[in-house]
Formats: C-alpha cells, sequence, structure tokens
C-alpha cells in the first residue's frame, strides 16, 4: 500500500511539476537510504556485543549448576553493573530461572543470608580464597565465606562516592544522592529494612533524542524502574543503590523513590530530585 500511494503521488507531482521535483525527491531519499543503513548498523554492532555478554552470562551460571544443584545460593546485585539500559542481557529476576534445583535467598539483610548460604553468585569479581570460578568474566560463583571479601569490596565503594560532596539530597528520607563517572548512588547510613521498601527510578534526559533506544526521536527521555533490592547492597547498616547511565550525552537526570503499595496504604511517601548533568 505505501508503495502504490508514492507511486501515485510521483506521478502525480511529475504530470503536474515535471521530472525536475521527481529527481529532487529520489535524492533526498537515497540520502535517507544512506542513513539509516548507517543507523541500523551501529545498533546491530550494539546488539551483537551485548547479545555476546548474553551468551557468556548464561554459559557460566550453566557450568555452576551441578555444583549448586539443592545447595542455597544468595544472589547479590553488582555494585559495578554493565549494560543497564539494554534489554538483551540479563539482570535482576531473570537470574533466577538459572539456578534450578537450588534454594534460592536475597536481599534484604545480605550478611545474615550469607550465614545461612552455601554460595553466591554475583557480577561483582573479588579476589578471594572463596572465588571458586576465577576463569569466569561475567558471573561469579563463591563460597559463602567470601561474603567478607565483598562486604570489604562495597565498603571501598561506599567510602569512595560519599567522601565527596552529594549531587542532590532528598527531602525526606535522607537519602544522598550522587555521581561519580557516570554512575548515579543513592546512599544512607544508617539504614535499615524499613528503609529500602520502595521503587527506585531514573528518568534520563539526552542532549540529543536520536540517541534514545531506538534512535526515532519520538521521546524526550529514557526512564527505569525496578525495586530497591534488585540493583542494591544493604551492609554494616548502610545501603547504596548503584545506577550506570546510558553512554551518550545527557542534559539532565531525574531520580527518586517511589513508595510500594503497601507503604502508600502506611503512609510512606516518596521523593524526587533533579540533577543537572554537569554535576
Amino acid at each position: 500500500v505505501p508503495l502504490v500511494f508514492y507511486s501515485l503521488l510521483l506521478l502525480y507531482v511529475h504530470k503536474r511539476w515535471g521530472h525536475g521535483p521527481v529527481l529532487g525527491l529520489a535524492v533526498a531519499a537515497l540520502l535517507a537510504f544512506v542513513v539509516s543503513v548507517f543507523q541500523m548498523d551501529r545498533r546491530r554492532r550494539i546488539d551483537a556485543q551485548a547479545t555476546e555478554l548474553q551468551q557468556t552470562a548464561l554459559a557460566e551460571l550453566g557450568s555452576m549448576h551441578e555444583t549448586t544443584r539443592g545447595k542455597v545460593v544468595l544472589l547479590l546485585p553488582s555494585v559495578q553493573p554493565e549494560w543497564l539500559w539494554h534489554e538483551h542481557v540479563p539482570e535482576g529476576h531473570e537470574w533466577l530461572y538459572y539456578p534450578d534445583g537450588s534454594v534460592l535467598t536475597r536481599f534484604p539483610d545480605m550478611e545474615a543470608e550469607a550465614r545461612a548460604a552455601n554460595f553466591i553468585v554475583t557480577r561483582d569479581r573479588v579476589e578471594s580464597d572463596a572465588l571458586l570460578t576465577p576463569g569466569n568474566e561475567q558471573m561469579f560463583l563463591y563460597d559463602s565465606a567470601g561474603m567478607d571479601d565483598l562486604v570489604e569490596f562495597y565498603r571501598a565503594t561506599y567510602q569512595r562516592v560519599a567522601s565527596g560532596e552529594p549531587a542532590a539530597r532528598s527531602p525526606r528520607s535522607h537519602f544522598d544522592v550522587y555521581l561519580v563517572d557516570r554512575i548515579l548512588f543513592h546512599v544512607r547510613d544508617p539504614c535499615v529494612r524499613e528503609d529500602v521498601g520502595y521503587r527506585v527510578f531514573v528518568k534520563v534526559f539526552p542532549e540529543d533524542p536520536k540517541d534514545l533506544s531506538g534512535g526515532h526521536g519520538r521521546r524526550h527521555s529514557e526512564y527505569l524502574e525496578f525495586h530497591f533490592q534488585e540493583r542494591s547492597v544493604l551492609f554494616e547498616g548502610k545501603c547504596m543503590v548503584v545506577l550506570p547511565l546510558p553512554d551518550y550525552p545527557i542534559s539532565r537526570i531525574r531520580t527518586g523513590q517511589r513508595p510500594t503499595l503497601r507503604l502508600r496504604r502506611e503512609g510512606g511517601r516518596g521523593w524526587e530530585v533533579e540533577i543537572p548533568a554537569s554535576r
């Protein structure tokens, strides 16, 4: 139908104004085609890289299967996750499909859960005697004794981030928001279970809307929302949410937390702040 429509339209233009305008339209169409080819090729390269990461992660999870079968496995989010904004890399609840045959446990009290677990699975690599998969690239399996080394790693990250001035402070819940090396952090100290029953969101406004997923420019921002426990750690009375930002130029960022339905019924209130990308 579109081909017939445009063919009839061009025949009408040719009949009415001659072949000059038709030639101009043909050149414009050719240029649009060339640009679209380059855009599709760029997207294909990104997808290929993400697919390779996914295949590696899933293969490494599969190799852990026999070791963890029938055991208690603690799943920990990463404090330095990659490809957060890409749809083809497994994160969060998608992990739950792979260690089948195991008893899975996770947040909020990581250190207490680790004492009851046989193994720990996370994307974070820490050199430790408890690391059972030193040859892996994406997913790492630890003996439960590795929790001490992971907590030390979290502590170092927290101290590095919280040593500077926050980009914003939440108006109600005493969370500080930091922007360090294109990574957004929500941190709080002290932090208890009641502080983490929220959904975290981040809305990114690019300088050029064409940088958004899909590249059509119809939207003006990119939005991500998830439960606190899916991408955060709570350790030694501190909590930290880690949000790597997309790699395109950003004009501003809006982030905050929204209470779950249960918390709203109990009077819980969320918060929101906006940060210029220059911060």
